[in-house]
């Protein structure tokens, strides 16, 4: 058995929160060592045998002049190495008249703990966290590296969850490193996308990010100030796209569908939302806009848009999930007047929407199939307007990356053409899933025809 160890350990508290720890044995991680939890358990299990003292300052107020003098003779012995220098200084200033110090009334005093509008969080060691971060990027081809950045993920959730203030700043130094990758400047230099397990970090970051700046608790000059940093790194070169790619040409979904899968991965077990219509303030009062009508025609415009498949199998299914998972938020939705007014407006704007829509007449060859979509669509028009949910999902039947030739018919015009840009055969790897929604959605259609 191993000899048994006698560590001085040190623990600061604000207001029911650990502030500050140190322990003498040299603890390199970021969390605390078994030595701070054991101490923390003896102070909350027996509180009476842990004496409580004044702060030092009152303690000081309380001698005479010997007794100032015997004190500080007697620290500076005990720690002669390390105190004497500071003390002579501080001696050197003090005899100064015109010194900065002899300037501030009072003295500083760590022990008698923060005022009451100072900001207390719970104690983080920064410096861990960054040097365990760039550690396991570079080890970023082994899977224990992934294992233990996830583990660090769980641990800003769980912050997050607590309302701990740490959980964003952990967040914002796990970004910076993120962000001081070597790899990115490779990647971008190179013209390729990051690999699979790095695009799964990058996500699940961006996801937290997402509670961060939608948590309801937090103050307008913090989320000002998260903004500003997001924007910042936004900006960067070396900031990877959505997909994980550098340099597309068509526009992806999936930055605006991250916040909705994200906003809600904390949600538990709550209750689903009641939505109600909340009038939008116009100079019309018979405008007959709300917020809620106006979040299904964003969520509309935003699914209808035409988008390219990105590359990568990780990245596609993304594509596939993300689609899923508003989808079922839609369907959450009771269709009133209104909605039904909204929803058939924005059908015949997407039929109608020329190349920025999925469901135009021109798609590109690689367009993300709108099978899914126009599922829904078609379910939720067809008691309202059957001829437009059959036009529109019948429009949605293609699937032109399968497709090696041109339709017959009237070629000599562009819109008769199912595809206008040639490419190559492309890798879907989620082809089989697309094929699936496309039957899914020509079943839809055959079993509402024959009533």
């Amino acid at each position: 058995t191993e000899p048994e160890m006698t560590y001085k350990v040190a623990i600061s508290f604000d207001r029911c929160k650990i502030t500050s720890v140190t322990c003498g044995c040299g603890n390199k991680d970021i969390f605390y060592c078994a030595h701070v939890v054991a101490l923390s358990l003896y102070r909350i299990r027996k509180p009476d045998q842990v004496k409580l003292r004044l702060p030092i300052s009152e303690t000081l107020f309380q001698m005479n002049r010997d007794q100032l003098q015997k004190f500080v003779q007697y620290l500076i012995t005990a720690h002669h190495t390390e105190v004497l220098p500071t003390a002579q200084k501080l001696a050197d200033e003090i005899l100064s008249s015109n010194s900065e110090i002899n300037q501030v009334h009072g003295a500083p005093d760590p022990t008698a703990g923060a005022s009451i509008d100072d900001e207390n969080c719970w104690h983080l060691d920064e410096e861990q966290v960054r040097e365990q971060v760039k550690l396991f990027l570079s080890q970023g081809g082994y899977y224990g590296s992934g294992k233990q950045l996830n583990s660090m993920f769980a641990k800003v959730r769980e912050m997050l969850r607590m309302r701990d203030s740490n959980g964003a700043r952990m967040l914002t130094l796990i970004t910076e490193q993120f962000m001081a990758d070597p790899r990115l400047s490779l990647w971008r230099q190179q013209g390729t996308g990051i690999t699979e397990k790095c695009r799964q970090l990058w996500d699940e970051l961006g996801a937290l990010w997402v509670c961060v700046v939608l948590n309801p608790h937090c103050k307008l000059e913090e989320k000002s100030c998260w903004l500003r940093q997001l924007r910042k790194w936004g900006e960067m070169d070396v900031c990877p796209l959505e997909d994980g790619n550098y340099g597309n040409e068509l526009p992806n979904i999936t930055n605006a569908l991250t916040q909705s899968s994200g906003h809600n991965q904390d949600a538990g077990d709550s209750k689903p939302p009641v939505y109600q219509h909340v009038p939008v303030a116009t100079s019309s009062q018979d405008s007959g806009e709300s917020y809620l009508s106006l979040a299904l025609e964003v969520a509309l415009m935003g699914m209808g848009q035409q988008r390219v498949m990105p590359e990568g199998l990780y990245a596609q299914d993304k594509v596939c999930r993300n689609e899923e998972q508003i989808i079922a938020r839609l369907q959450d939705l009771e269709l009133d007047p209104v909605l039904v007014q909204t929803l058939r407006k924005q059908c015949i704007l997407l039929l109608e929407g020329g190349p920025f829509s999925g469901l135009g007449e021109v798609i590109h060859r690689e367009s993300v199939p709108m099978h899914t979509f126009a599922k829904y669509l078609f379910s939720a028009l067809l008691p309202h307007d059957a001829d437009l949910a059959y036009k529109l999902a019948l429009r949605a039947m293609r699937l032109p990356v399968l497709e090696t030739t041109a339709p017959s018919g009237d070629v000599t015009h562009p819109h008769h053409l199912v595809s206008v840009v040639p490419s190559r055969y492309p890798r879907w790897f989620t082809l089989g899933h697309l094929e699936s929604q496309q039957c899914e959605l020509a079943s839809t259609m055959l079993t509402a025809a024959k009533g």
